[in-house]
């Protein structure tokens, strides 16, 4: 039986964090990988949407099942068969070049990145600091994906997009040795009021659901226009390493996103977090189509990912107060991928041949309705929350 003070030690954190990075770390490297198929294997725009589009939805899928699943299986086993799943889809997007059949094996890898995130969010909802063991996970993440981006485009340009299938596949495998640090279970932690928490966790209200529909609206008006960054600073006469930077770097200013989040904290509404987090959204969905430098689109990038991950962070504090077990916030990745496969299907359907512009007012159409959905979710929500305490 694995004792609370290793699941809460710094080696399942490490451990959680390196699962996460194996299994979002492709779509991270969306717009690099999409460029790179239309450049060396003539799939067309639309055809780049479709495919990451069914790659989201199906890491939706994985993690929907699985999370709804958690309390009768064992964790350690889910986690280790989704791991070899996206080993073996890996290695076959490493070697495919028929549309069809990539569709097939990013599927796999989607489903399987899914179940892995199940299991992550489950085993950190058992710590007993939940929301900071979430701003870690995801500093990690931004870390290793702003880093995966900078060197994308080298990697590309040597040895072509199956390098970057091959190097997860090799993460995958560097993951096996370490999932006996997943427990197998809520009582795997000796904590019998934190299980029954954890498997029996309470119903959810109304406010919870329109939390989950503003993460999937969050993530659906940020990968329609994500997918498509690349080939937006091409067509502003950008090097593909200096869109890597760009990019890179982009997603390192989410790393100061969420630590502002953290530092301010509760001192800061929700309402006033989430108003500040999509008004600049919206700013910055316009700054990248309508700019007209590479300066301009820079500062886009920049301040879309600062923005979207300080008001991420709220969110999943939100979740976990309005569901202390940890499923809501399990749902929310779940209602993340969702909104993240939708948003490159309307981005397929609105970009034609190029009409970038179409996708940022698109997208900042999305964030303009997120603005209403967050300021009635975290006003009744507060009301909710401060009620019992009456």
């Amino acid at each position: 039986m694995a004792k609370k003070s290793s699941v809460d030690g710094i080696a399942t954190l490490g451990v959680l964090s390196w699962l996460m990075l194996c299994s979002l770390g492709t779509l991270q490297l969306q717009p690099l990988i999409g460029g790179a198929l239309v450049d060396h294997l003539g799939i067309s725009l639309p055809k780049v949407g479709i495919l990451f589009g069914i790659e989201l939805v199906a890491t939706a899928i994985g993690c929907c099942v699985a999370a709804l699943s958690m309390s009768r299986l064992d964790r350690r086993v889910l986690c280790l068969a989704a791991v070899l799943l996206l080993f073996a889809a890996s290695i076959a997007c490493a070697w495919i070049t028929a549309f069809i059949w990539l569709v097939v094996a990013r599927f796999a890898a989607g489903v399987a990145g899914g179940a892995i995130q199940a299991v992550v969010y489950a085993t950190a909802a058992l710590r007993t600091n939940k929301s900071r063991a979430f701003a870690a996970i995801n500093i990690v993440l931004l870390l290793g994906g702003g880093l995966a981006i900078g060197l994308t485009s080298s990697m590309i340009a040597v040895g072509g997009v199956a390098t970057i299938f091959e190097l997860f596949a090799v993460m995958a495998v560097l993951a096996l040795p370490l999932l006996r640090a997943i427990p197998r279970g809520p009582a795997d932690i000796g904590d019998l009021p934190l299980a029954a928490t954890a498997t029996n966790p309470a119903g959810l209200g109304k406010h919870a659901v329109l939390l989950l529909l503003l993460f999937a609206l969050l993530f659906g008006g940020h990968t329609m226009l994500w997918i498509y960054q690349e080939r937006i600073g091409n067509d502003l006469g950008l090097s593909h390493n200096e869109i890597g930077a760009i990019l890179g770097g982009g997603t390192l200013l989410g790393i100061l996103g969420a630590a502002m989040a953290g530092l301010v904290g509760s001192r800061l509404k929700q309402s006033t977090a989430q108003l500040i987090a999509f008004t600049g959204a919206i700013i910055a969905a316009l700054l990248i189509v309508y700019g007209e430098s590479g300066l301009v689109f820079a500062c886009g990038v920049a301040l879309l990912m600062a923005v979207r991950f300080f008001g991420l962070n709220y969110m999943f504090a939100l979740s976990t107060d309005l569901d202390p077990s940890g499923r809501l916030a399990g749902l929310a990745n779940t209602a993340i991928f969702v909104g993240a496969g939708v948003g490159p299907f309307a981005g397929a359907v609105v970009v034609g041949h190029g009409n970038f512009r179409a996708v940022g007012l698109l997208s900042a159409a999305v964030y303009g309705l997120c603005v209403a959905i967050a300021w009635h979710v975290t006003t009744g929500a507060r009301a909710l929350l401060v009620a019992p305490a009456e």
